[in-house]
Parts: C-alpha cells; sequence; structure tokens
C-alpha cells in the first residue's frame, strides 16, 4: 500500500514539475528599418536572476534594459492559480541592412538556468526621415502608418491583395498550395463585399481561414508592409493544360486623418478621421498542368505525389462466421483526398460487404494517410490466401510510376463453435442461393454485325412509302382481279369459252379410246365432235352455223395463223371423208388423232381472249416483284471482314486491338447497335468508363431493347460519382415509352407494312366474301389493324427522330464546374463528374445549356461533353 503511495506521490511530483516548467522567450519584429526604433522583450514565466545578454554589433542599444514583473491571482471552484511574470526591455536601431542574428539571453528562472535562444531580424533601407525621441510606449510601426495615412489619396503600393501558389508547373492530380495575403500601410479597420477566387479546373480544400485578421511584418521589395493570411487552400488540378486562377476581390475600409490648417500642440488631441473604402483585386494566376504519361499499371487509381502502403488484418485469428476486416492504409505526400480504393481479391467463399474508407489529413492538405476497410466474414473454415495488394501512384520527383505491392496473406480459419457430442452450434444446415461471385458486363456479340451507313434508316425512307404505295395499289388490283373473277363466274358464254378447250380434251380421249377398239366410224365421228365442239364453244358460235369460210373468217379476226387454221379444217374435211370412205391404215388414223391435239393447242395460244385479265395479272406481277425488290436493300446486312478480328482480339484479351478495329469500322461510317455495344465493352475493360457509358447509351439510343446493353450500362454507372434522383415522368408516358422501345424504329417499319397488308386483305375480304357476317367481321378487324399500323408508323417515326436527335450528352471530363450563365463571369451552382447523363438545351458559343434528370439546368463548356 506504502509503494503505490509512493508512486503516485512521486507522479503528481514530476506533472506539477513539468506543468511549472520555466520558460526564457525574447519579442522582436521579424523585419525593420534601417531608421527605425524597435523593442527588444525578454519574458520569463517565473523570478528572474543573473539576467545577461550580450547585444550585438548590428544594433545599437538606444535604451535599456529596463524590468518590469506582473503577478496574478485567480480562484476558480475554489481553486487558486497564481502565475508571475518578468520582463527585460530595450530600444535598439538597426545600424546597416541585411539578415542578422541575434545572440540569446540567459538567466536563472526560479532554479534553472533558461536561455531565449538566437533569433533573427531582417533589416531594409529606411525611409530616411527624421527619427523621433525614445519612447518606450511608442511602436514605430504604428507611427508610420498613421504617417501615410495622412494623405487622402491611396495607391496600389499603399494596400494590395495577392494570391500566391507555391509552384506554377504540375501534373493532373498533383496538390499544390495557394494562399491569399493582404498587404497594407495604412489603417485598415473592416471589409465588405469579400469574393474568395473560385477554382474551375481543380478539386479545392480550404485548409486555413482567419477568424480574425492577424497582421505581422513583411518584407515586400525593400518595403515593410503589415502582412495577413486571409485564406489557404489545397488545390488539385483536373484537367491539363493552362488553367486559370480566377482573381479575388474585397472592399477594405481603412480610416485616415482628414486635419488640415495650422498645426498646434492641441491638434494631436483634436484630429478628426473619416473612413475611405478602396475596392482591391489580386492578379489571374495560371497554373501550367502536364497530363500524365501513358502506360499507367492496372493498379493505378489516381494517386500523385509520394507514398506508402500497410496491409494487415483487424484480426490475427478467424473463425468460421465470424467478422473480420482487411486493413490497406496509404500515408505519405500527395493528393490523399483523391485516391481511390485497392482491388482486393478475396477468396471466394468470403462474403464480403462495402468498403469503409476514412482519412487523416495534415493542415496543409497534402500529407496524412487515408484507410480502406473491407469487412468479410468467411463462411467455411480452412486455410485460405488473400492475393498480394498492388497499389501504384505516380511519383513526382523521380518522373514515374511506382507499384506498391504487399505480401500475400495466409489466414487459417478455425471451425465454428462446437457443440457438446460433436457439431457446428447451428440448427441445422444454412442452406443459401446461389450468390455472384462477382460482377461482370457481358460478352460481346458475335453474330451478324447488321452494319449499315450512319443515318440510314429503313423507317421514312423512300422504300418505305413505295412499298406502303405499293401495298395500296397491289389491294387495288387484286380487288380488280376478284371483281373480274366474280364476273366471269356470272358469264354463261364465257364459262363455255373457258371450258372449251377442256370439253376437247375430254372428246378425244374418248376418241382414242374408239382408236384402241379398232372402231373406225365411231372413232371419226368423236373426233369430229371433239374439234367442232371446241371450235362452238371456243368461238361463241352454234354448231349449225360453223361453216368453213365462218371459221376462216372469225380466225383471222382472232389473230390465228392461216397455217393453222388450214390445218384444221384439214382435219374436218379428213373426219367428214374418213366416214364414208373405206377403212384407212392404223397409223394413219393415229397421225390425225396426235395432229388434232397439236392443232387444237396451238389454236387455243393464239386466240386473243380475255385480254383484260391478262394484262391485270401481268400487272400485278410486276407490282410484287418491285415489293420484292424494294423491301430486299432494307433487309440487307453489310458484312466486314474487321468484325471477326475484332471479336477475336477481344475474346483473347486484347481489347485495345479489338477497340481499333471497332474505330475503323466505325470511320468508315458503318454503324450498328452491335456495333455500338462491342465498342463500349472495350471501353470498360479499359478502364474508360466513360466512354462505355457513351457507347451503350448510343447502342440503346438505336436498339432501345437491346437487354445486353442495358445490364452493362447498369454496371458501368455504379462507377459514376454523380447520384440524381430522376423525376418520374406521367405514367401513361412511361407505359408508351415501354412499348415504343420493344422494336427499333426499323422493326416497327416492318411491322407497319405487315398490318398495312392485313388490313388491304381484310378489306378485300369485306367486298368479296359471299356471306354477311364475315363481310361485317372482316370491316371490324380491318379498322382495329388499320389503328394498330397507324400507331406503329407512330412509333416507327418516332423512333427513328430519337436515333437521329442530338439532345442528349455524356459528361467526359472528370470533374466539370456548372455556371448560372454562359461564359467564365457566370456563378458556379453545381458539380459534375464524368459519366453523367445530361441533356443538350441550347448552344451559345462555346457553352452549352444542360438539364440534369432532375430538372436543374446551367451551362457548361461544350468541350466537356459529347453528344450521343
Amino acid at each position: 500500500m506504502m509503494k503505490r503511495l509512493s508512486i503516485l506521490l512521486l507522479s503528481l511530483f514530476a506533472g506539477l514539475t513539468l506543468f511549472a516548467q520555466n520558460t526564457l522567450t525574447v519579442d522582436a519584429p521579424k523585419v525593420v528599418t534601417t531608421d527605425e526604433n524597435f523593442r527588444i522583450v525578454f519574458t520569463a514565466n517565473g523570478r528572474m536572476s543573473d539576467f545577461k545578454w550580450p547585444g550585438s554589433e548590428h544594433f545599437t542599444v538606444l535604451w535599456g534594459p529596463q524590468s518590469g514583473s506582473m503577478s496574478s491571482t485567480s480562484i476558480v471552484n475554489g481553486k487558486r492559480t497564481s502565475t508571475h511574470q518578468e520582463t527585460y526591455t530595450y530600444i535598439v536601431q538597426a545600424l546597416s541592412e541585411g539578415v542578422f542574428t541575434i545572440p540569446a539571453a540567459t538567466a536563472t528562472v526560479g532554479k534553472e538556468s533558461c536561455s531565449s535562444g538566437d533569433f533573427q531580424i531582417e533589416v531594409v533601407r529606411g525611409e530616411n526621415r527624421p527619427k523621433s525621441d525614445a519612447d518606450a510606449s511608442s511602436d514605430a510601426a504604428a507611427a508610420k502608418s498613421d504617417e501615410q495615412a495622412s494623405s487622402a489619396a491611396l495607391t496600389g503600393e499603399d494596400i494590395f491583395l495577392r494570391l500566391t501558389v507555391n509552384k506554377t508547373h504540375v501534373v493532373k492530380g498533383e496538390p499544390l498550395v495557394a494562399t491569399l495575403k493582404l498587404y497594407t500601410r495604412v489603417d485598415v479597420t473592416g471589409f465588405e463585399e469579400v469574393r474568395f477566387p473560385t477554382f474551375n479546373g481543380f478539386w479545392s480544400k480550404e485548409t486555413e481561414s482567419a477568424q480574425q485578421v492577424q497582421f505581422e511584418r513583411e518584407n515586400v521589395g525593400g518595403t515593410i508592409y503589415q502582412a495577413a493570411v486571409l485564406r489557404r487552400y489545397m488545390l488539385i488540378p483536373q484537367r491539363t493544360g493552362t488553367v486559370a486562377i480566377d482573381p479575388a476581390e474585397m472592399v477594405c475600409q481603412i480610416r485616415v486623418q482628414t486635419s488640415g490648417g495650422p498645426r498646434s500642440f492641441f491638434d494631436s488631441f483634436f484630429d478628426s478621421y473619416q473612413t475611405l473604402r478602396k475596392r482591391l483585386r489580386s492578379d489571374a494566376v495560371q497554373i501550367h498542368v502536364k497530363a500524365l504519361p501513358e502506360g499507367a499499371p492496372a493498379s493505378f487509381a489516381g494517386g500523385v505525389g509520394d507514398f506508402r502502403m500497410n496491409v494487415s488484418l483487424s484480426r490475427p485469428s478467424l473463425k468460421a462466421h465470424e467478422a473480420a476486416s482487411l486493413v490497406v492504409t496509404i500515408s505519405g505526400r500527395g493528393n490523399l483526398s483523391m485516391l481511390e480504393a485497392p482491388r482486393i481479391g478475396f477468396p471466394p467463399d468470403f462474403e464480403v460487404y462495402d468498403l469503409k474508407s476514412s482519412e487523416t489529413i495534415a493542415a496543409d492538405g497534402t500529407s496524412g494517410s487515408k484507410t480502406f476497410e473491407f469487412p468479410f466474414i468467411p463462411r467455411s473454415h480452412g486455410d485460405f490466401t488473400i492475393p498480394a495488394v498492388s497499389y501504384s501512384y505516380y511519383d513526382i520527383s523521380k518522373g514515374r510510376y511506382v507499384t506498391l505491392t504487399s505480401n500475400e496473406i495466409s489466414l487459417q480459419v478455425a471451425r465454428g463453435e462446437e457443440i457438446e457430442g460433436g457439431g457446428i452450434a447451428v440448427p441445422g444446415v444454412a442452406r443459401q442461393g446461389v450468390r455472384n461471385l462477382a460482377e461482370d458486363i457481358r460478352f460481346i456479340h458475335t453474330g451478324a454485325s447488321g452494319l449499315h451507313r450512319a443515318g440510314a434508316f429503313f423507317a421514312g425512307s423512300t422504300g418505305f412509302w413505295l412499298l406502303v404505295v405499293l401495298i395500296a395499289l397491289s389491294g387495288f388490283l387484286l380487288g380488280l382481279l376478284l371483281r373480274a373473277a366474280a364476273a366471269r363466274r356470272r358469264d354463261v358464254v364465257g364459262s363455255r369459252n373457258r371450258r372449251a378447250n377442256k370439253m376437247a380434251r375430254a372428246r378425244l380421249h374418248l376418241a382414242s379410246d374408239y382408236l384402241r377398239q379398232n372402231l373406225n366410224s365411231a372413232y371419226y365421228e368423236e373426233l369430229h365432235k371433239a374439234v367442232l365442239g371446241y371450235l362452238s364453244d371456243k368461238l361463241t358460235i352454234p354448231v349449225a352455223d360453223l361453216s368453213k369460210e365462218r371459221i376462216a373468217e372469225v380466225f383471222a379476226g382472232r389473230g390465228v395463223t392461216p397455217e393453222w387454221s388450214d390445218r384444221l379444217l384439214h382435219i374436218l374435211d379428213a373426219c367428214e371423208f374418213a366416214r364414208y370412205a373405206p377403212e384407212t391404215e392404223l397409223a394413219e388414223r393415229e397421225n390425225l388423232y396426235n395432229e388434232a391435239l397439236e392443232v387444237i393447242s396451238r389454236v387455243d395460244g393464239q386466240l386473243k381472249t380475255n385480254g383484260t385479265m391478262k394484262k391485270t395479272r401481268k400487272t400485278l406481277t410486276v407490282l410484287l416483284a418491285a415489293l420484292f425488290l424494294s423491301a430486299t436493300p432494307a433487309l440487307a446486312a453489310g458484312e466486314d471482314p474487321r468484325w471477326s478480328e475484332a471479336g477475336e482480339a477481344y475474346a483473347g484479351g486484347d481489347y485495345a486491338a479489338a477497340l481499333t478495329l471497332y474505330q475503323a469500322i466505325e470511320a468508315e461510317g458503318l454503324v450498328s447497335p452491335d456495333l455500338f455495344y462491342n465498342r463500349a465493352n472495350c471501353h470498360f475493360k479499359l478502364g474508360e468508363n466513360p466512354q462505355a457509358i457513351l457507347y451503350y447509351e448510343k447502342c440503346l439510343k438505336l436498339a432501345p431493347s437491346h437487354a445486353d446493353a442495358q445490364h452493362n450500362l447498369a454496371i458501368c454507372r455504379q462507377f459514376t460519382l454523380d447520384k440524381i434522383d430522376e423525376i418520374p415522368p406521367f405514367i401513361l408516358v412511361t407505359w408508351v415509352r415501354k412499348v415504343k422501345f420493344l422494336l427499333p424504329a426499323d422493326g416497327w417499319a416492318v411491322l407497319t407494312l405487315v398490318l398495312l397488308a392485313l388490313t388491304a386483305a381484310l378489306l378485300l375480304g369485306f367486298r368479296f366474301l359471299p356471306a354477311t357476317r364475315g363481310r361485317k367481321l372482316s370491316f371490324i378487324f380491318a379498322c382495329i389493324v388499320a389503328l394498330f399500323a397507324l400507331v406503329t408508323l407512330c412509333f416507327s417515326l418516332s423512333a427513328k427522330s430519337d436515333a437521329l436527335s442530338e439532345r442528349e450528352a455524356v459528361m467526359m471530363q472528370p470533374v466539370s464546374t456548372v455556371k448560372s450563365s454562359p461564359g467564365e463571369g457566370g456563378k458556379s451552382i453545381f458539380v459534375l463528374h464524368e459519366g453523367t447523363k445530361v441533356e443538350w438545351l441550347d448552344t451559345l458559343g462555346d457553352w452549352v445549356k444542360i438539364e440534369l434528370p432532375d430538372g436543374r439546368q446551367g451551362w457548361v463548356e461544350q468541350s466537356v461533353l459529347e453528344t450521343i
């Protein structure tokens, strides 16, 4: 017990001794003039004895040392606290210009020997004005300010604002420090209309902000000013080239003396003052930003500076189903706030949760550490290995990329809590659904490319409208054919005429039977009837009126050549003669039969019957052929040998080569949804997320129902920084859009043609169906199908208009400032990051008016975005 009490008392005594440690300090201006009298004050926080200061050969002591002391006692909550200070004061004057070291003073403070330490004073040329008498309470700087403030005319040398940076040539992502200072030689009483600089093109962080302005002396070009730091910023450039920092502005309230005329002894007591306002503006500063060199490693995460990495586990030992974290700490100097998390390859059976990050940044904003914590839970026991963590950054001093690599982490996961008798303390087998080990974009399309000329659409094209007209004409001509067919069915004479050839062949067939039976008389009689019956039916002349002269006359008028007319008459004569003549040879009878067949076929082909019907059929055939030929170019698809080469390069992991081939195809004016989709995949694999989003959007612009593009685009948007809540459209608009996006523009155009053809067919049914019920149903369905055809036509033209429009764009710069009006003079209202989709509303010069999905509008430079 006594030992513990002794340790406690000793600790208390050591603490009190440390708290009451004696010191000797010095207070003097950092900059003075050769004609200025100033004070040097040595202060001890206790009773001082044996004080010694050797002085300096560069300074003349005008007065001193003057000793002084001050004691105070305070009682707070019954606790009494006493302090005591002693001072030695000198008034000195510099003998020459330069930077001189003042030797330290020594003294015994309490019972300790203390030293103030050496300190430096800069001496500049004075204004050679008459020196005043030594006055320990006067301040040379205040007297000088009062003397200058007596002049009502203020110039830029009396007071000015200056913005300085610690470096003007940097690389993209390299931090720099900007300081805004006020320099004055007059009495400043207040500030108005303060506008601090804007940092367009920089990521900025305010590291110092003066709550109360504290002035210190500073030498500027040989003149002493009272200088105060107003703001200090840490800047990180986000774009390359020459980036300007806008100037700062403010209005200073300055007190000046207004007394004039003869001065007396009492003037110093009755002087009057007035407050003047002077607007100050700093100069613009230009920063030259170079791009980072190409060939960044895959593990590059945007770091620029000099960093170190430490990788560790939050727990040295672990059991199954217990939580732990992999902690990656990046420390050093550079753009710590912009660092991205490294990629960690956890074992497949580890369940990984959302990343947590924290940072500890020094006051200047350029040094400190950033910690990334990856929580995980192993779901089974065993030995696991977490691969080495690689993290690359750009080293400014070395001018190259540096990769930090940790060691592999071996982790032994023990079994979970066991119950008595063996087994795991769980109620049963914990079944779980199959979960994704990782998420990746879907593979490229390697089938038919579907390439066509950019801007070429079947929907709304000349060929499309020609097909619409051809469908209408075909329906009209088909109606004429059907009407003619109905008229033919009602025409008895015409029906007899059309059946002439058929009846003749039937009688000839009967004659051939008589011929085989060797019935000579019956054969010639039936052959004679077949020829006369054919002529009667074909020429629409009764058999009684058929004479040779009448037959020859009609044949001549109907376009039958004399040769075949004579041969037909010869057959009639042969039949009449053979009926009454002796029996002829079988060969002669067969020759006559064959000749009758040939003559009837030739005569029937030369007779010009139903000319209108033939012309109608011919015209309809031509229209159908034209319809096919017009549709063929619209359905044709061009192929390019580079398409398959690009697919092979992508499958082999050479994404850059595949991208080059796809770009070459597009450069020749060929486009297709799959071309844009495959190119977007290449950009994503190469880490170019904004370009990937742009080309997925281009793909969906041509084919809104492209499922793979929708899936991959959703993954890409997970890497964008901006989260914008879209204003939901009216529910009917949403339904119409969903239906319209089911097919591309050309798909709706083809469906329109099909529906128009179906409408024409139903209208023909309404006109020519024999049943009344059938005609009514045909008319109702024709109206419904025509309405659907009109809707699909509107969808087709609207989808084409959407595909050709350039009213949507994607932000391509890492950080872009949106202004309230076009031009650098506009007020910055919000910031957008790369990959964000916006709507292009208007253009004015190099500035574009944009609108976000949540309705906010603003102006950005045209170079920071690209149209879809």
